[in-house]
């Protein structure tokens, strides 16, 4: 949910609301803007409770399985990266290529693409498979290896 919520409230604006569709924008407005709302306004208790749970998963201090700590690193460092495309283009990218078309379209690009890597995880989780993300699946591995 952490990658989903972060990169909503970068480009989840831009994204829906450019959009041509009354129904996508009804869906932003009652679902998906209520929860990056709450994000929003608690994000340093997100933050804490993100620390929280890498520290646990990449020390092995919860007996969980490699499988689920696995996983879960994998989904706070694209959460990571989220955050860091999110800094980038919505904030330090000059406003002029922001708020162009080139700007909207590397908006979708970035969200749809992180959309699509949740789900594509989600399903091969679902089937008891480890998602192969480049650079992240060998990052989490390393995490999950070293224990303390």
């Amino acid at each position: 949910i952490f990658p989903f919520v972060e990169i909503s409230s970068y480009f989840g604006a831009k994204v829906f609301l450019s959009a041509e569709s009354i129904p996508l924008q009804y869906f932003y407005r009652n679902f998906i803007l209520n929860l990056v709302t709450v994000y929003q306004n608690n994000a340093y208790l997100s933050f804490a409770l993100m620390i929280g749970i890498f520290f646990i998963c990449s020390k092995g201090s919860l007996p969980l399985t490699k499988f689920v700590r696995f996983n879960v690193i994998q989904a706070i460092l694209l959460y990571i990266i989220c955050s860091c495309i999110g800094q980038v283009l919505g904030i330090y990218c000059p406003p002029v290529i922001r708020e162009s078309t080139i700007g909207i379209l590397l908006a979708n690009f970035f969200y749809l693409g992180v959309l699509v890597l949740i789900c594509y995880a989600s399903i091969l989780i679902m089937f008891g498979r480890y998602p192969r993300i480049p650079v992240i699946s060998e990052a989490a591995r390393i995490q999950v290896q070293r224990s303390y």
